[in-house]
This record gives structure tokens, sequence and C-alpha cells, in this order.
């Protein structure tokens, strides 16, 4: 009986320090959910930070789109190709040329009747004096300015041809330019959710840092009182400077994410990401199978090489038809009194054709090449629209996957809470110990690090998946 008494007394004695202790801060802070959007935007519009502007991720891509140098380049390729295929239309216009010619000789040609004087009578030799003058054939310095027009009638296909395969090269352009975009989507939004990542994991860890701060001070005291081993408040110290570390790393990790994604806008805005995943329900898994196979850039590029190979090959046989041109000049000299002058004419026309029998530049093995050109496109297109709808089936299932484990770590979350708080709860009473304490810390820790681990899974399959179907402002109303 007297042992039971003095046990009740040193219970009474050990619940009254411990009600006498602070509690610890940092338990509300481990609830089961995690921090909100506006707690996080509030936290990143504080004083220390009111230079910087909050960024949503659709602004950060609007603002990327203007100002990535890449995206500049392929606009140019694609104002190239237009500019071709522009010029591949002018191809049916006559090719129209002025020319002109100066020439000095030596001397002027010049040339003299065969006119035996002796024989003519003396009577006619007065009438038959300018036979016996030389006649000028050519003078001196001679001028020619001509104007000539040759104009193709029928090349074989190979003008209409030609404009198709620069009309096809346009759209390529465009195509490669949507293409470009949609990949600087992927990239921008591993970049910014991966800073939106590394400082959401910054805050978990400074929550487990502020708490096992707590701890370490709440063995301390009951140290003092000699509630508890020394042994206990080593255990505690260390993980305080375990918590300590992972906080330092936690926040390089996050200074470093952040100057990539100020890197990708070009830092004029720095970028404060703000998060929230929402949990809508996504369309089938067919839907966005049938949109990327009718509007994925890449897909479409290939169909383009189809119908370029096609008319590559029409193109191929142009050389085995007939070669059709109308020509005509008109001409103008500056001595009309010399003979060979006179005898140029002033303008002309005709026709000309050419049917190359034999010929060096291997029509018939280009024509095949062209053909096998055809089949080879038909082959990767197939092959192409096959590892698409694997790579869509897949990332769907991966979003999916991603969501359900974001959602259910809300409940590992919940569990490991109410176990630091008892585990707190119980240290205090002496009734546990500090690894008990530090384990349920990292238990906590490791299950909201996964949440947000999760969350980031999802969010880039999401994105990949909206990507692919070429649906990118849908993304925006999942993810925010």
């Amino acid at each position: 009986m007297k042992r039971f008494i003095v046990g009740m007394v040193f219970w009474f004695a050990l619940s009254l320090h411990a009600a006498l202790l602070p509690d610890d801060a940092p338990l509300e802070r481990h609830g089961g959910s995690l921090p909100s959007v506006a707690a996080t935007e509030s936290s990143a519009s504080s004083p220390t930070k009111d230079s910087a502007q909050i960024m949503r991720f659709q602004e950060a891509y609007a603002l990327l789109l203007e100002q990535s140098e890449a995206i500049k380049a392929q606009s140019y390729a694609l104002d190239r190709a237009k500019t071709l295929a522009l010029g591949a239309k002018l191809s049916f216009l006559p090719e129209i040329s002025a020319s002109a010619l100066y020439l000095h000789v030596d001397k002027p040609i010049q040339e003299k009747l065969p006119i035996d004087s002796s024989a003519i009578p003396p009577n006619l030799a007065p009438m038959l004096t300018p036979l016996s003058q030389p006649i000028v054939l050519l003078d001196q310095n001679i001028i020619i300015g001509a104007i000539t027009l040759i104009y193709p009638l029928y090349t074989g296909g190979a003008r209409v041809q030609g404009i198709k395969l620069a009309t096809i090269a346009h759209k390529d352009a465009q195509e490669a330019l949507r293409l470009k975009k949609l990949a600087s989507f992927e990239e921008l939004a591993n970049v910014y959710y991966g800073a939106v990542l590394a400082r959401n994991i910054e805050h978990v860890l400074e929550s487990s840092q502020h708490s096992a701060n707590t701890h370490y001070q709440n063995a301390l005291a009951l140290e003092k009182a000699a509630q508890i081993a020394h042994l206990e408040v080593l255990s505690a110290l260390v993980g305080l400077d375990k918590a300590n570390n992972a906080l330092k790393q936690a926040h390089d990790t996050s200074a470093i994410a952040q100057l990539a994604l100020d890197s990708a806008l070009k830092g004029e805005i720095k970028a404060i990401p703000s998060l929230e995943l929402s949990l809508k329900p996504l369309p089938p898994e067919e839907h966005f199978v049938e949109k990327t196979l009718a509007s994925y850039p890449a897909l479409r590029s290939l169909e383009l090489k189809i119908a370029s190979a096609k008319s590559a090959k029409t193109l191929a046989l142009a050389p085995f038809l007939p070669q059709i041109v109308a020509f005509g000049g008109a001409y103008a000299n500056n001595a009309n009194h010399a003979l060979i002058m006179r005898a140029i004419p002033t303008w002309n026309l005709g026709l000309a054709a050419n049917l190359s029998l034999i010929s060096p530049h291997a029509r018939v093995q280009k024509y095949q090449a062209a053909k096998l050109t055809q089949l080879e496109a038909q082959s990767l297109a197939a092959q192409a629209r096959e590892d698409m709808s694997l790579l869509v089936r897949k990332t769907y299932r991966q979003a999916v996957s991603a969501q359900e484990e974001y959602q259910s770590a809300r409940h590992s979350i919940d569990l490991a809470s109410e176990n630091l708080k008892l585990q707190q709860h119980a240290f205090r009473q002496g009734l546990a110990t500090s690894v008990q304490v530090l384990d349920a810390q990292n238990a906590l820790q490791s299950a909201q690090v996964q949440q947000q681990t999760n969350a980031f899974k999802a969010i880039i399959a999401l994105a990949r998946l909206y990507a692919l179907s070429d649906s990118v402002e849908e993304f925006y109303g999942l993810v925010r």
C-alpha cells in the first residue's frame, strides 16, 4: 500500500510538470492537409518578397512564348517556308529579260563589188560609180538591245509538283512550330512545378525543424527536472541536427529550382509559384488517344512527309516526259546602214520541244528511290501512331495513379500527425523516448513529402497528357 501511494504521488508530480511545459507549437502545422494556396500566397507576398510578383503557370507560359529564342527561331523558319511557298507559285510566270551588247572592232568590215571598170562603157561610168564604193557590212561600233521571253508550256508536271512540295514544306514548318510550343509547355511545367515542389518541401522541413527544436527544448526541461536521462537529450539533439541539415539542403534545392525558373523566364519577373491540384475526374482515355492521333504535330508532320514523298515521286517522272517551251524576242541596233545589222530581224516567236531519250542522270533509280521514300514514310507514320497511342495510354494511367496516391496520402498524413501528437504527449509524461518522437516526426515528414511528390508526378503527367492531345487550355482548369 505504501508503495502504491508513492507511485501515485510520483505520477501526479510528473503530470503536473508536463502540464507546465509549453505545448509543441508545430503540432497544428502538422495537420492532415497541406498548407493551402491562400496561405502560401500570403507568405509569398510578405514584406520580404514585395519585389516579387506572383505568377501563375499560364502567365509564365505566355511569357515564355514571347521570350524563347528557340520559338523565335522556329517562327523564322516558318516565315522562310512561307516565302519559299510563295516563290514556288511564281514558277508559272514567264521569264522576260532585257539585254544589251556593245562591241568595238578595230575597223569597219567593208567589201567592194567585183566590177571591171575597163569593161564599162564611158557613157555608163558615171551611173555605175556608186557601185564601185565599198559596201559597209559591219560598223566599227556596234550596239544591240534585246528583250527576250521564255515561257515553259509543259514541263512534265515539274512546276505543279514543285508548288505542292513548297506548300507541304510550309505546312510542315507550321507543325514544327506547334511541336516546339508544346515541347516548351512540357519543359516549363517541369521547371515551374519543380520549383513549386522544392519550395513546398522546404516548408515541410521547416515545420519538422521547428518540431524537432521544440522537442529538444522539452527534453532539456525534463532533464533539468531529473525526469529523463541525458541520453534522451542527446537523441533529441541529434534529431535537431538532422532536421537543420535537411532544411539547409532543402533551402539550397529550392533556391536552385527558383533560379532555373527565373532563367527560363529571362529573369524579368521573379515567378513565385503557387499550386493547387484539382481532383476533377479526367475525360475517358480514348478521348485523349483520339485527339492525339488527330492533332499531334509530330504525327501531322509524318503525314505531310508522306504527301511530300508522293509529290517527289511524281516529280521524278518529269525527266521522262517532253519539255515544251515558247520563246520570243525583240531587237534594236544603232547601225541600220550596215548590211549585217539590217539583216537581223526586229522580233521573233517560236516553240521548242525536247525529249531526252538516254540520260546519264539515273532517272529510273531516282524514281525508284522516291517510291521507296514514300513507303518508308508510310511505315514510320504507322509506327509513330502506335507509339503515340501507347504513350498516351501510359501517361493517362500515370496521371490517374498519381492523383489517387496524392489523395490517399492525406490519410497517411492524418495518421502520422496523430501518432506524433501521442508520442510527444507520452514523452512529456515520461512514457516515450526521444527515438519514438523522432520516428514519429520522420514518419509525418515522409508522408508530407510523399504527398508533394505525388502532386508533382500528377501535374507532370497531366501536362504531358494535355500537351500530347494539344489541349493545354484544359490543363489550366486542373492545375492552377
